[in-house]
């Protein structure tokens, strides 16, 4: 009889790590949760044009209420330019991203079969050969990292258009500001 205790059956499996299924699950959502992420960040950047937009109209006003020459005005000019590249970056975030995917996967060889970079390139039949050796967890792992890249490069986009805006209203108070006693 040995004096230590035998090892539970959930010890072995945590020392053994995920089984496959397990990781083809953890990769199935995490690639779920990035699409989300990244739908998200396009959904944030509409509302943030279309409320961005609308709050010109009461800025306008305060403006040409505070002095009547304002829309001559350099200042009023450099908010209006502010405006428009503020509504770019937004834009921008929308905007599709091109991919390196060597750069990304770090040298695996990946067939794209997830997502299908050109269409045009397969035929079905070419699809369907490229299925039969297909390694899915692999696959899986570079479509994972490509979405995170993507994810990333939209968050970065979406954090240089916040701080556009910062600008732009940091633009108007000093214009409006400067322009009170016209």
């Amino acid at each position: 009889m040995s004096l230590t205790p035998s090892p539970d059956v959930d010890e072995l499996a945590m020392q053994a790590g995920p089984s496959k299924d397990e990781r083809l699950d953890f990769l199935k959502q995490a690639i779920a949760f990035t699409e989300w992420t990244i739908r998200s960040f396009d959904t944030k950047a509409q509302i943030s044009i279309a409320a961005f937009v609308l709050s010109m109209s009461p800025l306008w006003s305060i403006l040409t209420s505070a002095c009547p020459r304002a829309a001559s005005s350099p200042l009023v000019v450099v908010l209006l330019v502010l405006l428009v590249v503020t509504i770019l970056l937004f834009g921008y975030v929308i905007w599709p991203v091109t991919l390196a995917p060597a750069k990304l996967t770090g040298g695996w060889q990946t067939r794209g079969l997830f997502y299908v970079a050109d269409p045009n390139q397969l035929t079905a039949s070419q699809y369907a050969e490229r299925l039969k050796d297909l390694t899915v967890e692999e696959e899986l792992a570079a479509e994972t990292l490509k979405l995170a890249y993507i994810r990333e490069i939209k968050s970065r986009r979406f954090k240089t258009a916040l701080k556009a805006v910062v600008v732009f209203y940091a633009w108007a108070l000093l214009a409006f500001l400067l322009l009170r006693s016209c």
